[in-house]
């Protein structure tokens, strides 16, 4: 028998009750992390139950330690079960679950399946991350899980399956309706849910999920946040075992093989600079980088800003594309002279790793030619994040933004050997592509 590496099952998962809602896809929202102020309102006002009361309540100015958001996440919390609004799976469940997106106008679909995954520490080699986390949104989520002992949102988790048989599993799973069918207005992606009851496929799902490591593709912040309950839980409750509720994540699991899997770039803006530093930074760009440059005439930039996206997806090396403020031309940089650079990096860190474009980017082009510092970088100070390449060039010609640097994807294996590896990418190094959706089930832990 293999060695279980992963221990995976099915839940009694808390779920809204359509009797009572009506439809549950607008009680949905995207995950915490990517509301902004604006979309956290209209989810407000979309439907009096919607999950953005549970995960993002608002801040409001009379805010103390216990009437504060999180205490009203509570408060919801069990209004909704009390009224049946949520109700609880009356046996141990997994969830197919189902996007259906449009990419490069081409119409694509990702599968996978929500459940519980047993909770251990990165140095076992288990469970792999590749993202640094920050101290602020982890203490933001461990206050919000004490408070409501729930946990509302899954992770994102890969695991590798080339004969893709839990794949053939779930699409047996998916034969009937769904028990969620829902259009996302935000981008068009479709949503479906299937609840997966038949003991003989979640038991044949749980075995062919033990010998595998799981990747976590996304929610690395959530994953600190329940190593820390648990280990708080562990010291206030020696006798409990390691198999509590609080010993077990939710997470959505994909097959990295999946035909459907997408990891899109997270472009960076420059902003505060001194204008010297700008300048600085051009002038070195050619002693590390080839140089190309595209010009447009004023108010003809959008042929130039399709041409430079288009050489940039062909580049093997790593590149970027570059705008800056008050110029008449864009750039392509390639990175040229890769010794000097491993240099700069110094011995530690793997090939893969140290030529990650998102490291080049951060180690030669921010730190050393901009002079920007890890912790600037961190902290957003001077670089800011946007997903949309139309949206960089566009605040850099407004004058909002000093400069924008147009990325590539990073590849999804190189993703995985830098975890395999214990290595860490630096922040929005990822943007896997579409975001599962927040509400469609709940884990309600008892004890906590």
């Amino acid at each position: 028998m293999n060695e279980i590496i992963n221990r995976v099952k099915p839940f009694r998962a808390l779920h809204y009750n359509k009797e009572k809602v009506g439809d549950i896809g607008a009680c949905l929202s995207a995950p915490y992390d990517v509301i902004s102020p604006d979309l956290q309102e209209q989810y407000y006002k979309r439907h009096p139950n919607n999950v953005i009361r549970l995960i993002l309540n608002k801040i409001l100015p009379n805010d103390t330690d216990k009437d504060n958001r999180y205490a009203r996440a509570r408060v919801f919390l069990d209004e909704w079960k009390k009224s049946r609004v949520l109700i609880q799976s009356e046996h141990p469940w997994f969830f197919a679950y189902e996007e259906i997106f449009t990419i490069d106008g081409i119409l694509r679909k990702l599968s996978g399946f929500i459940g519980l995954v047993h909770l251990s520490e990165y140095t076992e080699g288990r469970i792999l991350p590749h993202e640094k986390v920050l101290k602020s949104p982890v203490e933001d989520r461990i206050r919000l899980t004490q408070t409501t002992g729930t946990q509302f949102e899954y992770i994102w988790g890969l695991y590798r399956d080339p004969q893709s048989e839990i794949d053939k599993l779930l699409a047996k799973a998916k034969s009937g309706e769904p028990i969620v069918d829902y259009r996302e207005e935000e981008n068009g992606v479709q949503h479906r849910l299937w609840g997966i009851s038949d003991p003989c496929i979640t038991t044949r799902i749980e075995r062919a999920m033990a010998d595998k490591k799981i990747y976590i593709a996304d929610g690395h912040h959530r994953y600190q946040t329940m190593l820390s309950i648990r280990d708080q839980q562990r010291a206030k409750l020696p006798k409990a075992g390691d198999d509590a509720d609080f010993d077990y994540i939710m997470m959505f699991l994909v097959n990295t093989s999946h035909e459907g899997l997408f990891v899109l770039p997270t472009h960076r803006l420059l902003h505060g600079l001194d204008a010297k530093a700008v300048s600085s930074m051009k002038t070195g760009f050619s002693k590390y980088f080839s140089v190309k440059e595209i010009p447009f005439a004023p108010g003809k930039e959008l042929g130039a800003q399709q041409q430079l996206c288009l050489e940039l997806v062909k580049k093997k090396k790593p590149s970027f594309g570059v705008s800056i403020a008050g110029e008449n031309s864009f750039l392509l940089i390639e990175l040229s002279d890769e010794s000097a650079y491993k240099k700069i990096c110094g011995t530690s860190g793997t090939d893969v790793w140290k030529l990650l474009d998102v490291n080049v980017l951060n180690v030669l082009v921010l730190a050393k030619l901009a002079g920007i510092p890890e912790e600037a970088m961190a902290e957003g100070t001077n670089v800011s994040y946007v997903k949309d390449a139309d949206e960089a060039f566009s605040r850099v010609r407004s004058g909002e933004m000093q400069v924008a640097f147009i990325l590539n994807s990073t590849p999804l294996e190189s993703v995985l050997q830098v975890s395999e590896a214990g290595e860490k990418m630096p922040r929005k190094s990822t943007y896997f592509y579409p975001k599962p959706l927040s509400g469609l089930v709940f884990y309600q832990m008892e004890g906590l």
